[in-house]
Protein backbone atom coordinates (compact mmCIF):
# COMPACT_ATOMS: atom_id res chain seq x y z
CA UNK A 1 0.00 0.00 0.00
CA UNK A 2 1.30 3.38 -1.31
CA UNK A 3 0.31 6.78 0.31
CA UNK A 4 1.70 8.04 -3.30
CA UNK A 5 -1.20 10.45 -3.75
CA UNK A 6 -1.96 11.80 0.48
CA UNK A 7 0.26 15.41 0.29
CA UNK A 8 0.36 17.20 3.34
CA UNK A 9 -0.06 21.12 2.50
CA UNK A 10 1.14 22.08 6.09
CA UNK A 11 4.28 19.53 6.61
CA UNK A 12 6.71 21.26 3.96
CA UNK A 13 6.00 25.10 5.33
CA UNK A 14 6.47 23.63 9.20
CA UNK A 15 9.70 21.60 8.09
CA UNK A 16 10.33 24.32 5.98
CA UNK A 17 11.36 22.14 2.47
CA UNK A 18 10.70 24.69 0.23
CA UNK A 19 6.99 23.42 -0.91
CA UNK A 20 5.20 25.41 1.24
CA UNK A 21 3.49 28.51 0.12
CA UNK A 22 5.49 31.79 0.65
CA UNK A 23 3.38 35.20 0.75
CA UNK A 24 5.45 38.59 0.89
CA UNK A 25 4.46 40.86 3.66
CA UNK A 26 1.97 43.37 3.12
CA UNK A 27 1.66 46.45 5.70
CA UNK A 28 -1.85 47.03 6.20
CA UNK A 29 -4.80 47.18 9.13
CA UNK A 30 -7.40 44.48 10.04
CA UNK A 31 -10.71 45.26 9.69
CA UNK A 32 -12.91 46.78 12.40
CA UNK A 33 -14.80 43.45 13.37
CA UNK A 34 -18.75 44.68 14.08
CA UNK A 35 -21.49 42.33 15.36
CA UNK A 36 -24.57 42.42 12.30
CA UNK A 37 -27.62 41.35 12.81
CA UNK A 38 -28.39 37.87 13.79
CA UNK A 39 -25.25 37.67 15.60
CA UNK A 40 -25.70 36.41 18.85
CA UNK A 41 -24.63 38.30 21.91
CA UNK A 42 -22.60 35.59 24.64
CA UNK A 43 -21.33 37.86 27.28
CA UNK A 44 -19.03 40.60 28.12
CA UNK A 45 -15.34 40.12 27.30
CA UNK A 46 -13.45 39.92 30.36
CA UNK A 47 -10.14 40.94 28.43
CA UNK A 48 -11.78 44.58 26.91
CA UNK A 49 -13.65 46.87 28.69
CA UNK A 50 -16.48 47.98 26.63
CA UNK A 51 -16.57 44.88 24.20
CA UNK A 52 -18.62 41.65 24.05
CA UNK A 53 -18.49 38.31 23.04
CA UNK A 54 -21.05 37.58 19.68
CA UNK A 55 -21.80 34.45 17.92
CA UNK A 56 -22.51 34.16 14.58
CA UNK A 57 -25.07 31.80 12.71
CA UNK A 58 -21.52 29.41 11.65
CA UNK A 59 -20.96 28.82 15.32
CA UNK A 60 -17.93 31.43 15.26
CA UNK A 61 -17.01 33.56 18.28
CA UNK A 62 -15.85 37.32 17.74
CA UNK A 63 -15.08 39.94 19.74
CA UNK A 64 -16.74 43.54 19.17
CA UNK A 65 -18.22 46.97 20.87
CA UNK A 66 -21.09 46.28 23.02
CA UNK A 67 -24.21 47.11 22.11
CA UNK A 68 -25.23 50.92 23.28
CA UNK A 69 -26.87 50.55 26.78
CA UNK A 70 -25.93 47.17 27.38
CA UNK A 71 -25.12 45.96 31.15
CA UNK A 72 -23.90 42.24 32.35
Amino acid sequence: MTAAGCRSDILPAVFGLGEGGISAYAPGTLPTITAHEGDKLIGQSASETGRCIYQNDVGNRFRADCPPGYKP
